[in-house]
This record gives structure tokens, C-alpha cells and sequence, in this order.
């Protein structure tokens, strides 16, 4: 089924923290998420990104940041590529 083979990839942009669960809900059907923090506050920002870094790590995923105030989350078998890539999961800081 070609249709099974097909990445699908959400787009959000909360700006409540109660926006999570329908978020985690995606990646836990093994969606890849783009997640816009550009409408949330520094808090709220920092309290989804720690919540969905859990979701991405129950689910072997990965987390990255990709631009300002805006990360990719992908499932286990997603490799993310690119030499823009700001990996600042591996220095343990965030930037909002």
C-alpha cells in the first residue's frame, strides 16, 4: 500500500500549554510534527518543548530546532538532514 509509505508531517502553533495532548496524540501515531512557538510565551514555550521531548522520547523520536521559536519532531525511522541543523539539545540549552 503506497499510501502506508507516505510521511505525513502537522503543522502547529500553540500558544496554550493545553495544546499538547492533541499534539502528542500526532506523534504518537507516528506523525512528524513542526512546531511553531512563535505565538507562545517564553514559559509556555519552555513547558510544551519539555512535554513533547518526553513524547518524542517514549517514541524513539528526536527532537530539533530548526529556526527561531520552531522545532521538528520526528519518529524513530525519520532521519533529519541539513547543514542549517542548530542541534542545541547536545549543548543542554534552548533558545526562545
Amino acid at each position: 500500500n503506497p499510501k502506508s509509505s507516505q510521511m505525513q508531517v502537522v503543522l502547529v502553533k500553540p500558544d496554550r500549554f493545553e495544546d499538547v495532548e492533541a499534539i502528542a496524540d500526532h506523534l504518537n501515531n507516528k506523525k512528524t510534527g513542526v512546531l511553531n512557538l512563535e505565538e507562545a510565551n517564553r514559559e509556555v514555550s519552555r513547558r510544551i518543548i519539555d512535554f513533547l521531548s518526553g513524547v518524542a522520547y517514549a517514541n524513539h523520536g528526536n527532537i530539533r530546532k530548526v529556526a527561531n521559536s520552531t522545532f521538528i519532531i520526528v519518529a524513530r525511522d525519520v532521519d533529519i538532514m541539513g547543514e542549517l541543523m542548530l542541534d542545541d539539545f547536545s549543548e543542554s540549552k534552548l533558545y526562545f
